[in-house]
Formats: C-alpha cells, structure tokens, sequence
C-alpha cells in the first residue's frame, strides 16, 4: 500500500508530534504558490482520460509494497530520499477496448520548467517507479504510462504478450497511443498545475523505450522537443525474426547448441582476426561490418572439448553472423549479430528464445497460445507475411519521414552499440540510412546526430559484458537548451561497474583510427577517418 497524504492528514497526523508553529513554516516553505493545488487537479479535463487520484506526496513517504513497480524497476527499490510531490493517476480509454494506466509526478517545490517521460522496454505492462523517481530526483515533471495492460514478467519470461490476442485496440494502444495520450496528458496537468506548460519536454530512453521516442517522432512530431534514442527499437516485426534466426542457428539440432563457456574463445578469436584493424590492439573491433572472420579456425581436430567448436558448432555462429534471410527469395530480413558480439550472445542463442519475440509470433502474427518454437520453428519465407500483416505494422516505428519534427525544431540523437545482440546493430545503421536517402544529409546537419559505439551492447550503461557510457541525458538537452551541438562523443567503458577505459565515438559512418603513437586507453590519442 502507498503511503499518501494530503495536506489535510498531515496536519491531522502531525499534531501531536510538531508544534503548530513550525508545521505551518514546513508547508509554506515546502509548497509555493501553484496555479491549482494537486488535489484540485482531479478534477483536470483530459482528452481520453479520468483523473482517478491526485494526492500530494510528502518528503520520504512514497513507498511500494508487494510486487507494484518491480517488474522494470527491480525488487525493492527505495524511495525514502524523495522531496515532496504532487502525484496524479489517470485512465485513458481512447477506445472502448482501452484501459491505459498514465501517473504524472509534479515537484511541490523546485521545478526545473522540465518534462521527461519515461520508457518501457518489450511489451510494457507496467509503470516503472524507478525510472519516474529518477526523474523527480532531476527536478522535472515526469510522466510513465503501462501502454494500456497489465504485462509484468519482463523480456525473458513468455507471457506479456497475450494482451494482443484478440484485441487489435489494445495492440495499437501499446504501438503507439498509450504514450502520446500520456504526453498530451501530463502536460495538461503540468500547465494546470504550474501555471504554465515546460520550457522543455524531453526524453532520454533505449531499447523498447527507443521505440516509443522514435514513433513520438514520426507519428506526434509536436509532443516532445528533444528525443535521444538508444539501441533502435524501430523495426520490431523483423528484429523478432532476427532473435529466432540466431536461436534456431544454435537449436537446429541438440548438437548445434554453443554453450555459454565457449563465448569467450569466439570473442578471443574474432578479436585476433580484426581488433588491430584500427592501427592498434586494444581489445575493441573499431569497425566490425568490415570484419572478416570465420569461426572455422576454432573447428576442434579431434573430440569436442571446452577451447573448441564441433563442425555444428561452427555451422550455428556462421549463420548468426550472417543476416537473416528469406531462403526463397534470397531477401535480408534483419542484419546479423557482428564480431565482437559474442559476449552477449546468450540472451538470443541461450537455452530459451527471446521471450518477445516468441510473444510476437504466438499472439501477434500466428495468433495461436498453442504454437511453440521448438515443434514448430519459424519459416523465412511464409512466416514473414504473416509477422508483416498491416495491422501487425503498428509495432514499428520505422517511417523515415521526420521533417515535421525537424521543422519545428526538433533534435534527435540516436546511439548503438556494434555489439547490441537483443536487437542487431542495423536497426540502428538502416533507419539512419533511410533517413539521409529521405530527407538528404542536408536536412539532417542541425537536428540529428547519430553515432554506433564500438564494443557497445544493447544500450549505454555501467553494466554488463559489453558496458560503454555517454552520457545521452545531458548531451540532449544541451544541444536543444545551450545549442551546443554534439559532434564526436567520448564513451567510458566499465568492468563490473568500475570505470576501465574511455573510447572517442564519431559520428557515423567515420570510425575511430589509431593515431600511432599514445596511450591506446585515451581518445586523444584516436582521430575520426572515413571508413
């Protein structure tokens, strides 16, 4: 149960415990003069929506019990440093399927003039309480949606996506309404509320969150000003098709299967044949689309054993580095998981399928509960008109017409990693290329920014095997606040969550070159060549 008072209950609460005179000098101070106190926001006009509660929280009291919020935001977060805020729930029914859960977090006092929105990675289905006190913690207004069901095991455990079944509504309030109706929403309670709207509305996500910054883009080019967009999720219907490629490479048969101990020799190996590509031995493919590596010099001369792979073994990576593709028409269908990745390979090629994309198929595009993989295995001909019905099409968010954005004055940065393995690394490149080919480079040089880290996993951070940060939250709201413009970024490798080394990160398509001489740990020692 929340912990939740008005002013009203603290007074009552207080009594016996704070003199009158200094409970009065707390609530002055603590809450200035708004334009609507927040219980009065309840009673907010929204488009789609009902307000269902509007409480002021007070200073360390916000507190979850049971499984609320865990499911994003990891079990048992803590809350008890949080100033005092106004917090809001609403329920958007865009359509008489939808039941869209949206909360707004209003600071009581210290507003930057700032609104950040948070994300939510695979399938959504549930409000992330850490992600919004993160954003409280910065002084913005913050707002979180579940976009439109209640979905909390995760992107490992199957079972989120069966909200779609049967419920085409529900799939496009996932797809893209839920987080424009929380938009549109919660700056409605920020103007009420504050008096005025933001100076600037923001937002700062990766992964499956990407995909609702880049369909904010695309579809609702007014909502936000400024978008930075990690591990592109842009391509959702055929980034699937990728997860299950790399899966059935390593299932085809039981001995296909590349365990998880022999990663690290793959990793070894594709570093031998291509790190010193870029002038120097630094333990990073700089450029790893140019890599030339085949997992056969691995290939055991005798019996299997643990610094080895059998001849089945060998089979499975080759297919993973080699993008999925239509066996009919000799089409690709998504890109390929690149040298240097093999790290992270577990989570498409472990003992189970990427949960998503098996979610995405049984419900989505085979709308059958009874379908499973490992009977069943997906076709690279058949299957792919069926993932790529119309109605399934809302999942994506790949149009590369932005010029409404760009002509409102709008800034987009995007950022991989070379080594993504969740989503391939050409959801990023191939989105960026299908911009420069619509809207010419031109157009692009004062509103995008885009730049493939090398060595990087799936979204920027301090953890994991392939863990690079830059730092995109100050990045994006420099350039559209300050107008300093991003050029070549520098990104901080960390190991177990300690700092190891910074890389230079150039724009792409320019890779960074050793210069020949120096330290290879500084960036200054790395300049940005052409490919």
């Amino acid at each position: 149960m929340l912990l939740l008072l008005t002013r009203a209950m603290w007074r009552c609460f207080t009594h016996l415990v704070f003199p009158a005179i200094v409970l009065e000098a707390f609530l002055l101070t603590a809450s200035p003069t708004f334009a609507a106190s927040c219980e009065s926001l309840a009673s907010t006009a929204l488009p789609h929506a009902t307000v269902t509660m509007a409480e002021t929280v007070l200073p360390g009291t916000f507190a979850l019990s049971g499984s609320a919020g865990t499911a994003q935001g990891g079990a048992g977060p803590k809350f008890d440093d949080l100033a005092a805020f106004c917090r809001v729930m609403a329920t958007s029914k865009p359509s008489s399927d939808s039941d869209i859960k949206i909360e707004v977090w209003l600071p009581v006092s210290g507003w930057n003039g700032k609104f950040q929105g948070t994300g939510n990675g695979c399938f959504g289905g549930a409000i992330s309480y850490t992600a919004m006190a993160d954003v409280l913690r910065t002084g913005s207004a913050g707002a979180a949606t579940d976009t439109g069901h209640d979905s909390t095991k995760g992107c490992f455990v199957p079972g989120d996506g069966a909200f779609a079944l049967g419920h085409p509504e529900k799939l496009k309030d996932f797809g893209e309404r839920a987080y424009h109706d929380m938009t549109v929403d919660a700056k409605i309670l920020i103007a009420a509320f504050y008096g005025s709207g933001p100076k600037l509305s923001f937002l700062d996500q990766c992964g499956g969150g990407s995909r609702e910054g880049l369909s904010e883009v695309q579809r609702y080019p007014e909502d936000w000003d400024a978008v930075a967009a990690g591990g592109l999720d842009g391509y959702s219907t055929h980034h699937v098709l990728a997860q299950l490629w790399a899966w059935q490479a390593t299932h085809k048969t039981e001995a296909s299967y590349i365990p998880p101990s022999k990663y690290p020799i793959l990793h070894e190996a594709a570093l031998a044949a291509c790190d010193v590509r870029d002038g120097v031995k630094d333990g990073v493919i700089s450029d790893p689309t140019r890599c030339k590596f085949d997992p056969a010099v691995l290939k055991c001369k005798g019996v299997d054993g643990p610094n080895c792979l059998t001849a089945p073994q060998v089979e499975a990576a080759r297919t993973i580095y080699t993008a999925p593709t239509n066996p009919r028409t000799k089409e690709k269908l998504f890109g390929p998981l690149l040298p240097g990745s093999e790290l992270g390979w577990g989570a498409v090629a472990g003992p189970q399928p990427f949960a998503y994309a098996i979610d995405v198929f049984k419900y989505v595009a085979f709308k059958d509960p009874t379908w499973d993989i490992r009977t069943r295995p997906i076709n690279f001909d058949s299957d792919v008109k069926l993932v790529d019905a119309p109605e399934n099409l809302i999942l994506d968010a790949s149009d590369p017409d932005i010029s409404k954005f760009i002509d409102r004055g709008g800034k987009l940065l995007m950022i991989g990693g070379w080594s993504d393995t969740p989503i391939a690394p050409s959801s990023n490149t191939q989105y960026f290329d299908a911009l420069i080919e619509k809207m010419g480079p031109k157009r692009l040089k004062d509103s995008v920014r885009f730049y493939m880290v090398q060595g990087m996993g799936h979204c920027p951070g301090k953890a994991g095997p392939n863990a690079y940060y830059v730092d995109t939250f100050h990045i994006i709201q420099d350039w559209k606040e300050r107008g300093i413009v991003p050029e070549d970024l520098i990104a901080t490798h960390y190991v177990n969550g300690k700092e190891d080394r910074k890389v230079l990160v150039c724009q792409y398509p320019r890779v960074a070159i050793y210069k020949g001489s120096g330290d290879a740990n500084d960036p200054a020692n790395f300049s940005c060549k052409a490919r």
